[in-house]
């Protein structure tokens, strides 16, 4: 799966504490890519697939993620133990 550069400056400016969190734009990534794994589907519209995670809705087409938003509205929660599940998976340890 890509990310657009656009949705990797919309998480630094909507999640600024998590974005200060990595050390890398490979650390971003992983977590946007985490977040669309494991968020949930909410609805499809003209292909484009939307995923909550948290307050954060991403938009994804085909395989690439090309926006997110903050949605208010709508909280979906991801357990700890889900997250730390997936980064042994993945190979991957974040902070």
């Amino acid at each position: 799966m890509k990310v657009k550069s656009r949705v990797i400056e919309q998480y630094k400016e909507l999640c600024p504490f998590s974005y200060a969190k990595c050390e890398s734009i490979t650390d971003v990534e992983y977590k946007i890519k985490r977040a669309v794994q494991l968020g949930t589907r909410t609805a499809t519209i003209d292909g484009e697939k939307y995923i909550q995670y948290y307050y954060n809705c991403f938009v994804v087409k085909g395989n690439k993620v090309i926006h997110m938003r903050k949605n208010k509205d709508k909280y979906i929660d991801v357990r700890e133990s889900v997250k730390a599940t997936y980064d042994r998976l993945e190979g991957k340890i974040l902070v």
